[in-house]
């Protein structure tokens, strides 16, 4: 996908749009593609059973998704912060050749960096919270009433008498 935020990184200010252009867009996207799911969540599933048409988009759809998700968002991410982020092995958090606080007299054992400190956690973190948010829908997809269940759990109104009082049985 081209990086048309490319043009916008010039205005000031706006100078973080060009090099993380495509991880916005997809970003956008994928969370648009999610709010069309939550909005389709509150619709009762139909007493009727799927139709081929509707099953094939539906799998259409969860595959776009899965792949925006586990796929290109991750990548972008990645690609971001290596090359415009600069989060490379070049760079610590914790080098050995650094004190321990508190106990100058000893050098750390070990040596972390920012890309396998910092950039992979974030990676999986993003990697976590789309997995825990696929298990969410699909549970509410699953749970969702049909038609006959939600007409039932809907109040049936009941009249009022003559003087404007609700009555307790149907007349």
């Amino acid at each position: 996908m081209p990086n048309v935020l490319r043009n916008l990184g010039n205005w000031s200010g706006l100078h973080f749009l060009a090099p993380n252009g495509r991880l916005i867009w997809f970003s956008l996207i994928t969370f648009v593609l999610i709010g069309l799911v939550m909005r389709k969540l509150r619709t009762p599933k139909p007493d009727r059973p799927t139709t081929w048409a509707e099953a094939m988009a539906g799998a259409f759809f969860t595959f776009a998704m899965f792949l925006l998700m586990y796929a290109i968002i991750p990548s972008e991410f990645i690609g971001a912060t290596d090359k415009y982020w600069r989060l490379s092995t070049n760079r610590y958090i914790i080098k050995s050749t650094t004190a321990v606080p508190f106990n100058h007299a000893w050098n750390w054992p070990f040596s972390i960096d920012l890309q396998h400190g910092l950039r992979d956690i974030l990676v999986v973190l993003i990697y976590l919270i789309f997995f825990g948010l696929n298990i969410a829908v699909f549970v509410l997809w699953q749970k969702r009433p049909t038609v006959s269940e939600a007409a039932e759990r809907e109040p049936v109104p009941v009249g009022t008498s003559r003087f404007g009082r609700p009555l307790k049985a149907k007349a």
